[in-house]
């Protein structure tokens, strides 16, 4: 069995020095709200996905006032290995049993991290920001060359508006340039859009079976792909937008405008109600264990705040749907409303304040 043993934390959000082990099974963390449980998930996220689940800045993972920060993970894997992922002013960096990674994108995946927390509900009828970094992250997860595509298109879409800027504010107009950039772009634009639709295609086959299985029969629901455009429509679709993107100044079609849908009894998401929401945040999330056990069985879920807001039975039926192979961790501020069953095989981990 794959799990963290201890973790090692410097300056590291509002961690000067902090040092931890843990149980192989359930670890039960307990705090008050703004103690640093969820911080501490973090860096466990952090050393499997390189980044945090809570922001895009990478700076925000260092403490106010230093100017690095690491997290040092010792793991049991058939044999035992140690991996530190830093971060300062140079970049991040993973080493792994003394070793740097040379490519952050072919460390990923290493082991693989699955969050449960109240945020999640965003995935239903949220943003499509918080719905695209859902799909970038977990089929990062699974795909590495996902990754190097995803990395390509996101400094290419940069270059491409910073030039639909300086041609719309010159007057002049640069139609080689353009269209070489646009080019590629297409090019891992379609990558991109391929793995989408691949990897909703297979977490749908598990998505199904969770939402009844947690609303007992009551729910069926599928994930709709709402891309912004399709792979044989792609070109046609940047050639017809391209004044229009002149005039706006930037990328008005590709991936990065791409989102997907909740539907659930012929209905959109819109019309779930507040526990119909949840359902399906859960089932989404578990259809992803699905998907991650069958390239990997090293897995560590979390689950950040979430289980007292569920009875007893659906507590559970979560764990029981999680299964015993994977080592989970759980947040809350009280264990007085958890199963005393998921109590009495659980470490429990009580946290007091951060350590600054």
């Amino acid at each position: 069995m794959f799990y963290i043993k201890s973790i090692k934390l410097n300056n590291f959000r509002c961690y000067k020095e902090f040092s931890l082990e843990f149980s192989p099974k359930i670890n039960i963390i307990i705090g008050d709200n703004a103690v640093g449980k969820t911080c501490l998930l973090e860096a466990i996220y952090a050393l499997s996905l390189t980044k945090s689940h809570r922001t895009s800045n990478d700076n925000d993972l260092i403490m106010k006032n230093e100017e690095y920060c690491f997290v040092k993970g010792s793991f049991f894997n058939d044999k035992d290995e140690v991996v530190t992922f830093s971060l300062s002013e140079k970049g991040k960096q993973i080493v792994k049993n003394e070793k740097k990674v040379a490519r952050l994108s072919k460390y990923i995946g290493y082991y693989n991290v699955v969050m449960f927390c109240p945020e999640d509900v965003e995935l239903i009828n949220g943003a499509p920001t918080s719905k695209r970094r859902f799909l970038d992250i977990n089929i990062g997860q699974i795909n590495p060359l996902y990754v190097d595509s995803l990395s390509k298109y996101k400094k290419l879409l940069k270059e491409r508006n910073q030039l639909l800027k300086d041609l719309s504010e010159s007057g002049s107009f640069n139609n080689e340039l353009l269209a070489v950039i646009t080019n590629q772009l297409i090019t891992e634009a379609k990558i991109i859009i391929k793995y989408r639709e691949e990897f909703i295609e297979k977490i749908n086959l598990f998505f199904k079976d969770q939402v009844k299985a947690i609303s007992l029969g009551k729910e069926e629901a599928l994930i709709k792909y709402k891309p912004s455009c399709t792979v044989e429509e792609i070109e046609k679709e940047f050639r017809s937008k391209e004044k229009l993107d002149l005039i706006t100044k930037t990328t008005n079609s590709g991936p990065h405008r791409d989102d997907f849908a909740i539907q659930y009894n012929d209905l959109e998401s819109e019309f779930a109600s507040q526990g119909q929401q949840k359902t399906f945040a859960l089932g989404l999330k578990l259809a992803l264990i699905d998907i991650l056990k069958e390239k990997s069985n090293k897995i560590i879920v979390m689950l950040d705040d979430v289980f007292g807001e569920l009875d007893i039975n659906r507590q559970k039926q979560i764990i029981k749907m999680i299964e015993m192979d994977y080592q989970i961790f759980i947040t809350t501020t009280s264990i007085n409303h958890l199963d005393s069953e998921v109590l009495k095989s659980s470490n429990i981990i009580k946290i007091e304040r951060c350590s600054e």
